[in-house]
């Protein structure tokens, strides 16, 4: 059995998303499985998920923060500290670089500060000024970790990564580390994409190509990959 972990935006959701999708579902049926893994709450990923028949094992939501199974069942998360949440939500609102911040319950955003926080977002006017406030934070609360997306600030529990989850699920359900392959295309991909065999999607980050063990162009060219490395192991064996 082989695992494949995929980010979603720009890896799995995009152009091909179709063709990538009749693949998963090929390559989960043949025995295999799939997880996605993003910086998404789960609404906003079910909300795109609603209308389609995509196979997935697991959900690793909120950049490891939350990991949900295929029937939407808690199994992880690690929030950030509770008495952390109001100084850096009303710190961010109080902020006139910001458009709009909230609380990331991990099954949708609020604006009540009393709530669990699985992350902290925030949406600014200026990305430049963003960052300088993105850094005051992390120096500010160092229990907590974070970056910058295209548009907002992501904020979350200094231990929580996509790498964390996928260790978690490898620990917790005894998955073979060596038949994991993960894929992305985004800076919050990149320690998984080191740990396991990683690929990277064209156009990714510069940083993600140094750590990763080649480039494709879809998830169903990675998926034709690791058959072909599958029928290369059988015929050796059968050497042997």
């Amino acid at each position: 059995m082989k695992i494949i972990v995929s980010d979603f935006d720009g890896t799995l959701f995009g152009d091909q998303f179709e063709e990538n999708r009749k693949a998963i579902n090929d390559f989960v049926h043949r025995g295999n499985m799939f997880v996605i893994a993003t910086g998404r709450a789960m609404n906003y990923l079910a909300e795109d998920l609603s209308m389609v028949d995509l196979e997935c094992d697991y959900y690793i939501c909120n950049d490891g923060g939350v990991i949900f199974d295929k029937y939407f069942n808690v199994l992880f998360r690690k929030d950030i500290r509770q008495e952390l949440v109001r100084p850096i939500y009303y710190s961010l609102k109080d902020n006139d670089n910001m458009l709009e911040v909230f609380i990331d319950t991990s099954h949708g955003y609020v604006t009540d500060a009393s709530k669990c926080a699985n992350g902290i977002i925030a949406r600014p006017y200026n990305k430049e000024e963003a960052m300088i406030t993105l850094e005051t934070i992390l120096r500010k609360y160092p229990d907590v970790n974070g970056y910058m997306s295209t548009n907002w600030i992501n904020l979350f529990d200094k231990s929580v990564s996509k790498k964390n989850a996928i260790d978690y699920l490898v620990s917790t359900y005894h998955y073979n580390p060596k038949d994991i392959y993960t894929i992305g295309d985004g800076l919050n991909d990149f320690d998984m994409i080191e740990a396991y065999q990683g690929y990277t999607v064209a156009d990714s980050k510069d940083d993600l190509l140094s750590v990763s063990r080649g480039t494709v162009h879809s998830i169903k060219e990675l998926i034709d990959l690791i058959e072909e490395e599958n029928e290369e192991e059988v015929e050796l064996e059968e050497e042997w």
